[in-house]
């Protein structure tokens, strides 16, 4: 297809675990020709699902990205996972993407990771879709998904079908915009009928629905329906992609992939109303010379300026760098800059990617999403641009890990082999974590959940070929401080034949739960710049280790209130007082552990709501509500200590003779009992 980035779509599929966003996928790569044969999530062959653990669990879990055409259009799309464990997949897909679909199951409604997925595309102000999926389900009821939607996502929604039946009788949709009814003949959903709409009071009322919400967007649109009584689509569409972009309303449609029903009027509206490179604001970031702020135009001619937002190890072609173009052009052994290390770079090769696959291509421009070969200092998250035209754009930021366990190679040789193995791994995921027990020696690698730890454990057995002993699972803990407190380092000494002095104060002060750590200096304090920086850096090097049991320091205000800037002070010296300085602030902080806690969101049948209540109870959950899903099932929400949820779902299964299901998210840290802290200070 001819290059014209008014026809091209960078989008993501989102969901939660189970809603069919795999499957959505499957039958939009289908309908656009890109593969013949639709795969199946629980057999394991779905395009999208290449790995060989995404195979076997019949989940997702790393985003992977595939370009198809629709109507003279090119779409790219990033097909994210659906477990909390992967939630940082999905953060850096939204970082890159222009539009999203959230796709929701009609029986489940909205689920936990679908409130994540929202709150991560506010946070980036991604324009989006829903599509109600699973219509044919039994319990299916797209009008309590779209009520969800409205009182627990605040979204406002924009109903541009009805359903033709429900559960098994589901045929098909009332497209309310072009006053259509479609269904389709065949089981693959390539035979489309068009009828007549049905004009019945139900659609009547939901397009004067519509229209009404439209004009608040547009108010001419009222005078137009009150002459017509019947819009055309043309006078209709523009506005719904207006308010679609600006983020004022979500359109919602139906489908149930499985079936292949409500493929096409998703892939019209991806093209009809998601953004193209051009309806986004220009990119802001700073001019690394000057630090200036300055913006990148989506546009050919600009200079050449991209992120990198993923990196997948290949095993024949090496780290493979998922990045999005956002202005100029790149070729293949362009030398580039990358603004972060400072250092140069040269791609070497350069790919439209599909899944696993790759196609070679010899250039790439601004709009589109490739993977590049070949970069040696670029990561997660970095700005690659042109060297004459240099800039930097904002670095991505990924949630701590909760999670840890012990690991160790099953034999002494295969030592070195285990560390490059975990190397590789977190480049590629940026919420892994290793460090050594200074007390045990021991090697601890911490992720997001237990399965992102078994996760890992499988690839390093399978894909790096070494064998790996591993201990329980346990819970990365935080510190903090509770009161206000001054530290002082001092230091004057010979190291290696040289003598170092150094004399810092520092204040720190406890912040919100969940505010982060601030690093500032006294207000109207000169310092040089590679002082401030030595100190900076020094200061959130201290953070990470805590004074209790070593777990890194959160929600901490730090002011550097003094630095001795004697002749006889060293760089090294001034690092070691800073160090010394933060340690005794801590210290002498009133320091306390922090636990996370986590919400447990578990669906049941009804007569083992009891059952569950009181498990919960004996974990230290605090009840939040019970709710009625259906006849059927019933929602239990508690928030649960994270360190009481281990192996929580072999015990749910068996107080509900396998038939509960639940999901966690992590909701926030806080102080963990005295009497649990005291075991943790005896171990």
């Amino acid at each position: 297809m001819k290059y014209d980035i008014r026809k091209i779509r960078n989008i993501g599929f989102a969901a939660h675990i189970d809603a069919g966003k795999t499957t959505t996928t499957e039958g939009v790569l289908f309908h656009t020709g890109r593969i013949s044969r639709i795969g199946d999530v629980d057999e394991g062959s779905a395009t999208m699902d290449w790995m060989v653990q995404e195979k076997e669990r019949g989940i997702t879990i790393t985003a992977a990205a595939t370009t198809c055409y629709w109507k003279d259009h090119r779409i790219n799309i990033i097909d994210t996972p659906g477990h909390v464990d992967f939630t940082a997949e999905v953060e850096r897909s939204l970082r890159v993407l222009d539009g999203l679909v959230v796709i929701f199951c009609a029986v489940s409604g909205v689920e936990p990771q679908s409130e994540t997925v929202w709150h991560q595309a506010d946070r980036y102000n991604v324009p989006r879709l829903a599509l109600i999926n699973k219509m044919d389900r039994v319990g299916a009821d797209p009008n309590r998904v779209l009520r969800e939607m409205e009182e627990r996502l605040s979204a406002n929604t924009l109903r541009l079908q009805l359903p033709v039946g429900v559960e098994d009788k589901f045929e098909g949709v009332i497209d309310l915009v072009n006053r259509k009814k479609v269904t389709w003949k065949d089981r693959m959903g390539t035979e489309v009928v068009y009828d007549n709409i049905p004009e019945t009071d139900e659609v009547e009322k939901a397009y004067e629905e519509l229209i009404e919400k439209l004009a608040e967007i547009d108010e001419s649109i009222i005078e137009k329906y009150a002459d017509k009584g019947v819009l055309p689509p043309e006078d209709i569409k523009p506005i719904i992609r207006k308010a679609t972009i600006e983020g004022q309303y979500v359109p919602v449609l139906l489908a149930s992939a499985k079936r292949m029903k409500g493929i096409q009027p998703l892939l019209d509206a991806i093209v009809d109303y998601l953004p193209s490179p051009l309806d986004i604001p220009p990119v802001t970031g700073v001019n690394p010379k000057t630090g200036e702020v300055e913006e990148r135009k989506p546009y050919p001619e600009e200079p050449f300026s991209a992120v990198v937002f993923k990196v997948q190890h290949d095993p024949h072609v090496g780290r493979i760098f998922y990045t999005r173009i956002y202005s100029g052009k790149i070729r293949v052994n362009q030398k580039v800059l990358n603004s972060v290390t400072g250092f140069i770079e040269r791609p070497v090769r350069i790919f439209l990617l599909h899944a696993n696959k790759k196609k070679p291509e010899k250039q790439a421009q601004a709009g589109e999403i490739v993977g590049l070969a070949g970069l040696k200092t670029t990561e997660t998250g970095h700005t690659v641009c042109s060297i004459e035209k240099p800039i930097l754009f904002e670095e991505m930021k990924f949630p701590e890990p909760v999670v840890s366990l012990a690991m160790e190679p099953k034999s002494s040789v295969n030592e070195e082999a285990l560390m490059k193995a975990l190397e590789e791994i977190s480049v590629e995921d940026p919420t892994l974590r290793t460090r050594r027990d200074p007390d045990t020696g021991q090697l601890l690698v911490s992720g997001m959940g237990e399965l992102h730890l078994e996760i890992l454990a499988d690839r390093l057995r399978r894909e790096f070929k070494v064998p790996v002993k591993i201990g329980r699972p346990q819970v990365t803990y935080r510190e903090t401080i509770e009161q206000e407190v001054t530290g002082e380092g001092k230091i004057d000494k010979d190291i290696g034949g040289q003598r170092h002095k150094g004399h810092v104060i520092v204040i720190l002060k406890p912040r919100g739960r969940g505010e982060g750590n601030v690093v500032h200096f006294r207000e109207g304090m000169e310092i040089p710049l590679d002082i401030r920086e030595a100190v900076k850096e020094t200061i959130e090097e201290s953070l990470t280790f805590g004074p209790l049991l070593g777990y890194p320091v959160v929600d901490v205000e730090v002011t550097v209130d003094f630095v001795e800037l004697q002749e006889e002070n060293s760089l090294l010296g001034i690092r070691l007082a800073t160090s010394n300085a933060i340690r005794e602030a801590l210290r002498r902080g009133k320091p306390k552990l922090l636990e996370p806690v986590v919400e447990v969101v578990v669906l049941v049948p009804p007569e083992f709501v009891g059952n569950v209540v009181s498990d919960l109870g004996t974990r230290g959950g605090e009840l939040e509500s019970i709710e009625m899903q259906s006849d059927r099932i019933q929602v239990v929400r508690s928030r649960v200590p994270l360190r009481k949820m281990f192996g929580y779902a072999t015990d749910l299964r068996s107080m509900t003779q396998g038939r509960g299901n639940f999901w966690m998210k992590l909701l926030y840290f806080k102080p963990v009992p005295s009497e649990e802290l005291k075991k943790l200070l005896v171990v």
